[in-house]
């Protein structure tokens, strides 16, 4: 059995829904996994600027 995919970081994410050999299901839960490790990394910027002040 072939392991999964994993993607590690959001750019991987939003290559994988871009690809138009995917499903398109797959390709939007691609999409969401990217937007959602985008807010991630905002979040954490964020966090790290409120604890410098």
């Amino acid at each position: 059995m072939d392991k999964p995919y994993i993607a590690a970081k959001p750019h991987e994410c939003k290559e994988r829904a871009e690809d138009p050999k995917l499903p398109t299901d797959e390709r939007m839960v691609w999409a969401q996994l990217a937007v959602a490790a985008e807010l991630s990394d905002i979040n954490d910027t964020l966090t790290k600027a409120a604890r410098r002040k």
